[in-house]
């Protein structure tokens, strides 16, 4: 038997594992995300009228990028924030923007190139913990094979350098907070 938990998967399907799920994709999940790559990010504000999502997440590029999306006031959530520095922490921390780690870019990762991933991902939660900036563990799920349960996201944050409230945290409170939903 499944068990339904009380966690959000900001970037997922729909599942018997979370309560509630945000998707980039209309009717996927139980609220609709808009993804801005760094092409379309200067267009932002009419994709963001034209599509009226829930919640708008920025893919991460580089430093100076980083920073245009951070001074954003219509982005909730830096994805892939890497790289990041201490000022970049700290206009998200001023600004209330979030910092999504995704656990669906791994799947596909080896030897070096994964290491190098997990030490860039280990750095970008020693800066937001410093500096108070919210994260949101995500599984990125497409499909249900992909879906990583509320449990694993938690401690893949334990992983990184969270301590277990914070990683929990992580995948309920700060989510809910993000949605602006009440965190019953």
């Amino acid at each position: 038997m499944q068990h339904i938990y009380s966690a959000v998967d900001m970037r997922g399907i729909r599942n018997d594992y979370f309560k509630t799920v945000v998707s980039t994709e209309p009717n996927m999940g139980d609220y609709l995300a808009l993804e801005l790559t760094p092409e379309t990010f200067s267009n932002r504000r009419s994709r963001i009228r034209e599509a009226n999502p829930d919640i708008v997440y920025a893919q991460g590029k580089d430093l100076s990028f980083n920073r245009q999306v951070l001074e954003s006031p219509e982005i909730d959530v830096l994805s892939r924030p890497y790289p990041i520095d201490d000022t970049l922490a700290r206009l998200a921390s001023r600004n209330g923007t979030a910092f999504e780690i995704c656990v669906a870019p791994l799947r596909s990762m080896r030897g070096y190139v994964r290491a190098r991933h997990f030490q860039s991902l280990m750095k970008t939660i020693e800066l937001a913990l410093r500096r108070d900036v919210d994260i949101v563990i995500t599984s990125g799920a497409s499909s249900p094979m992909d879906v990583f349960t509320p449990r694993e996201l938690v401690a893949f944050g334990v992983v990184l350098g969270m301590d277990y409230p914070q990683a929990k945290a992580s995948v309920t409170a700060i989510p809910r907070a993000v949605l602006g939903v009440d965190s019953r």
